[in-house]
């Protein structure tokens, strides 16, 4: 009789050891072998893991002033998309906005600049990403704000976590609100070649009511702005001070290249000093006034955010918006 329960014991035994052999016991835990067992859910796992991503944190310093301000990253997040895109924007290219800011977040993280006074980015959008806080999300939206913020929370969280690399590292996730139906290259526009910030077809681009802007500048004008560059020599005949203009190959109408009072340099360079919305424009001067004819916002290099909204109401996801503006990038965290 004792014989036979010891026996029981021993198949009673055998029977739970089965199935808990199978799990990887590098990660053994009672709740993990739980829901092997009973089909229980892993709450224990599931709230360590919220309780860490609620921990996370980024630290950001005020251009305004001065000062660095430990924040809660969803709370970062939800300012920066409201500062860097509109929140009228589809879901789709909300989130696809938030996964690029986390993106550049992580990336400066991951190398710290010594200049941000111990902080991880900066709020300025010249520099970095820009950040409204509540107060300012308040004061911009008005009586949306409860909807537009809880539309902006919801598409953060949605891609809580996710980030995209290149080769393993963090990218620059380099974004601009509107580009002149294709993006331009980083080549093209920073001189140097990033394989992900290649240019791009978005033609929705296209139908922006905003596509190109004429800014004029009087001749003395001109001459103020490009003081600012000491290389820069303006003769007497205003007719002669621009020469010798060069386009992107890539059809965007991009300036490459053009010849300043001497000097030559990119159309970046000459958006810059002239205070210009693209570096793709024309430009003719007649009656002592230069007319420069832009097409784009910003530097169009990356996602062109009219770009991805548009994806997004022709029902991309934003994993499918991600993978065209930022080619042979992988989409970690989702």
């Amino acid at each position: 009789m004792k014989t036979y329960g010891i026996l029981c014991f021993v198949l009673a035994l055998a029977m739970f050891a089965a199935p808990v052999a199978v799990l990887d016991l590098g990660d053994f835990s009672f709740a993990a072998a739980r829901e092997v067992l009973f089909g229980e859910e892993n709450e224990t796992a599931e709230t360590e893991e919220t309780a860490a991503g609620d921990s996370e944190t980024v630290a950001v310093l005020q251009a305004a002033s001065g000062n660095v301000v430990e924040m809660d990253t969803v709370e970062y997040l939800v300012g920066c998309v409201a500062c860097e895109m509109s929140a009228e924007a589809e879901p789709e290219a909300l989130k696809a906005q938030a996964v690029a800011a986390y993106t550049n977040v992580q990336r400066l993280k991951a190398d710290p600049d010594s200049t941000l006074a111990g902080a991880d980015i900066s709020d300025d959008p010249a520099r970095h990403q820009g950040y409204l806080d509540e107060a300012a999300r308040h004061e911009k939206w008005g009586d949306k704000y409860d909807a537009y913020n809880e539309k902006i929370t919801e598409a953060v969280n949605a891609v809580r976590g996710q980030t995209l690399t290149c080769d393993g590292a963090y990218i620059t996730a380099a974004y601009c609100a509107l580009c002149p139906g294709r993006t331009e290259s980083a080549a093209n526009i920073w001189g140097g070649e990033v394989p992900y910030l290649q240019s791009v077809t978005s033609p929705g681009d296209r139908l922006s009511p905003d596509y190109t802007e004429t800014t004029a500048l009087s001749a003395d004008e001109f001459r103020e702005k490009t003081a600012a560059d000491a290389e820069i020599v303006l003769g007497d005949d205003p007719s002669v001070w621009l020469a010798d203009t060069q386009y992107s190959e890539n059809e965007t109408g991009v300036v490459t290249s053009v010849t300043v009072g001497g000097k030559t340099m990119t159309g970046q360079k000459l958006r810059t000093l002239l205070s210009l919305r693209s570096p793709a424009f024309t430009v003719e001067y007649a009656d002592g006034q230069f007319t420069f004819t832009c097409t784009g916002n910003g530097h169009l290099v990356g996602m062109s955010q009219y770009g991805a909204d548009y994806m997004a109401r022709q029902g991309s996801t934003y994993e499918e918006i991600l993978a065209h503006y930022y080619p042979g990038t992988t989409l970690s965290g989702a």
